[in-house]
């Protein structure tokens, strides 16, 4: 929602003079409250007169549709970032790795064709292989849980996407141990609208979409959405001598229908489909993007998914009954030598193949109170999921085979009592009972039953144009076990984690009397992971006497993790024409007092993925009525990118700009990403070495890369 202490002669929008605030424009800039779910405490502070509740409720209202009471950003006890369709267009965000720096202590990492790992406030998963993975941070796209399928995380005809920080296992259960991203999807309308979009850039990259929305009959809405989005990638291939090894081609496609039963009742259906058939070449023996692959890998997924929601208006409670479906084929390779056969005499060739068949099903059904003094929510939640796994490997002597088979059922519930008019009280809790039966071809059998337990106390605290908040949250995942026969017994399985979280925050607006307005939220948080669970491998030689090595992954339980810092959000109208945005992470994580799988102890080491500080800072400016200029500059401090090893990330700083001209229903944008060409490491590996050139000694570093400057257009026509 736009704050109305912010008096200014026109909407602060970064992209054209007809667009929304700059609260909308600055997803992790709007007034945030600060982070929690599992047990929270947050001080909430913005008194408003009766004159400036008026002039909201005249404004577009914009809220949390994962918070269960769907409030504004600015009424919600938790730290949350909300990214419109404005900001999406502005980043030419196609995926959700294209709007991570936006958002402080949010972070990626690659290791296929997408940096579809993501890690919030530095806890996250960096690489599915061969073993069952429970995500860290759940993604729900709609009502649909994505979580372990960021692949999936497909940005077209998006209304906005919100990214909580901190545990959010109240509402989210056993994926919400850091945090939650949802993406909620543009809905159907009564009336005829949609949109033409095509972009052209460097690298034969391609993006076409389009949507239509219109009344199908008198009581039902329908919208469909579609995009299609190719390039060649940033790697050449100088053995096959090819420059589209490292691919992308996805074909995605929405349906959403509202169907209004009555005046009280109505149901709500979406399906969609994902069509990903991209490259998969990363790794060069020399670290310059040219590979020497003669098998170059692939990163496919062909999936299905639906929801059906129906919506139930009982007068003072409302009734609201989801049931989903998902299935996913997934299929994931490289060429694990990196090299061609005849390369050199020392050479070794292998190239591993894992093909997951993925099912999920879930029921959440939810009673809520509609009371605006002392709302209330009950809900019970199930979940059954299936992976069907088969690994096609050189070097085994026959296909490992496993069937990995999760389930949950929960009951949850959240209370909220306006104790005065500036003060307000939360508290949440969940209970969850967590299953998992596994098998696999080399005749491991095992059972996991874990009861797991969130909760959260949240407390905000309202004076004039100031909020002050603080929460104290327990989130809790689900534990498990390696895969691999050559992990030790004794390493076998780990212990489900949990985390608490403690915050203190305070944002509201400021009015300066050089006449420049702006919005700022500061958040201070202090996480304490029990049982942290942290992801190691073993390097191991192969038998065959090449000298050349393998890995398993091995995931234990370290006794202690902390995981401190804050995070400063601000947005400023600096005169009629200058609107800026500055947001800034900082993190320190750490973890201790555990043995890694080559047997050396940690008594105390950063945490991968975890950079101390990062940044992200934009400034537009409209040079006339039609025609904005936007530059961006983002950028993260070094980090580890392992937990095995020390080889890390470098510094990195880039900058983004671009000229957007609007005219009616049509909009050209002209764009440059990565404008100097800062070299972006996605995904590191260290303590081995891949060359048969050096006798495969001794260790070096091998890097994967991101973003290279391109320039492109992008023409929009609205209906």
């Amino acid at each position: 929602m736009q704050n109305t202490n912010l008096k200014l002669n026109k909407p602060l929008n970064a992209v054209s003079c007809t667009g929304r605030s700059l609260s909308a424009f600055s997803p992790a800039i709007k007034p945030l409250s600060l982070t929690l779910f599992g047990l929270s405490i947050a001080f909430n502070i913005n008194a408003q007169t009766e004159d400036e509740r008026n002039t909201e409720q005249t404004l577009e209202r914009i809220v949390v549709t994962s918070d269960f009471s769907q409030r504004s950003p600015d009424n919600l006890a938790s730290s949350v970032a909300l990214i419109d369709e404005q900001l999406l267009e502005i980043r030419q965000a196609a995926q959700l790795e294209d709007i991570v720096g936006i958002v402080p202590n949010l972070n990626f990492s690659s290791g296929a064709s997408r940096g579809k790992f993501i890690q919030i406030r530095g806890i996250g998963e960096r690489s599915l292989f061969a073993e069952p993975i429970n995500a860290s941070v759940a993604l729900v796209v709609d009502e649909i849980n994505f979580s372990g399928l960021g692949g999936l995380g497909a940005l077209f005809d998006v209304q906005q996407v919100e990214v909580l920080s901190g545990p959010q296992s109240t509402g989210f259960g056993a994926s919400g141990l850091a945090g939650m991203i949802k993406i909620v999807s543009n809905g159907p309308s009564d009336v005829k609208e949609g949109y033409l979009q095509g972009s052209f850039a460097e690298y034969d990259t391609q993006r076409y979409s389009a949507a239509y929305s219109s009344k199908l009959t008198q009581n039902i809405n329908a919208r469909v959405a579609l995009q299609q989005v190719k390039s060649d990638g940033y790697v050449e291939n100088i053995f096959l001598n090819r420059n589209d090894t490292n691919n992308i081609d996805e074909f995605n496609a929405k349906l959403a229908m509202d169907y209004h039963i009555n005046e009280s009742a109505n149901l709500e259906l979406k399906l969609y489909h994902f069509d990903i058939d991209n490259g998969y070449d990363a790794f060069a023996l020399d670290n310059d993007n040219k590979t020497r692959s003669d098998e170059p890998g692939y990163d496919r997924t062909d999936t299905q998914a639906a929801s059906i929601k129906y919506n139930h208006d009982l007068g003072d409670y409302a009734l609201s009954i989801s049931l989903t479906k998902l299935n996913a084929e997934l299929d994931y390779a490289y060429d694990e030598d990196w090299t061609f056969v005849g390369f050199h005499p020392d050479e070794y060739s292998s190239f591993d193949r894992y093909k997951r068949d993925v099912t999920n099903h879930t029921l959440d059904a939810r009673y809520a109170s509609k009371s605006t003094e002392s709302p209330w929510v009950l809900g019970f939640y199930m979940q059954q999921g299936e992976q069907d796994l088969t690994r096609f490997y050189t070097y085994a002597s026959s296909n490992f085979t496993s069937l990995y088979e999760p389930s949950s059922q929960a009951i949850y519930g959240e209370h909220s009592w306006q104790v005065s008019e500036p003060l307000s009280f939360t508290a949440g809790a969940r209970f969850e009972k967590f299953d998992a039966d596994y098998i696999d071809s080399n005749g491991f059998l095992e059972s996991l039953d874990d009861n797991l337990v969130a909760a959260k106390i949240s407390a905000s605290y309202a004076l004039q144009k100031t909020t002050f908040y603080s929460s104290i949250s327990r989130s809790y995942k689900a534990g498990g076990f390696n895969a691999d026969e050559r992990v030790t017994a004794k390493d076998r399985l780990y212990e489900p984690e949990y985390n608490w979280n403690y915050e203190l925050g305070i944002k509201g607006s400021i009015d300066s009397s050089t006449g420049i307005t702006g919005n700022l939220s500061l958040t201070f948080f202090y996480m304490q992971r029990e049982d942290a669970q942290v992801n190691d491998f073993s390097v191991l030689n192969r038998e065959d006497g090449s000298g050349a090595v393998e890995f398993i992954d091995v995931i234990g339980n370290a006794d202690t993790g902390i995981n401190k810092g804050m995070e400063i959000q601000t947005r400023w109208q600096l005169n009629d024409k200058v609107r800026a945005v500055v947001n800034v992470g900082y993190l320190d994580a750490t973890f201790g007092n555990y043995q890694l799988a080559n047997g050396s102890f940690v008594n105390k080491q950063e945490q991968a993925q975890a950079p101390k500080i990062t940044f992200y800072t934009s400034t537009s400016y409209d040079v006339t009525e039609n025609l904005t200029w936007l530059v961006e500059f983002e950028g993260k401090d070094r980090h580890r990118f392992s937990v095995g090893h020390d080889e890390r990330a470098p510094f990195t700083a880039v900058f983004n700009s671009e000229l957007s001209w609007q005219q009616g229903n049509m909009q050209v944008q002209l764009w440059a990403k990565n404008l100097f060409d800062r070299v972006l490491p996605t995904r590191g590996f260290g303590g081995f070495n891949n060359d048969p050139r050096d006798g495969y000694f001794p260790a070096k570093p091998y890097y994967q890369f991101g973003q290279e400057r391109q320039f492109g257009v992008t023409a929009t026509y609205r209906f």
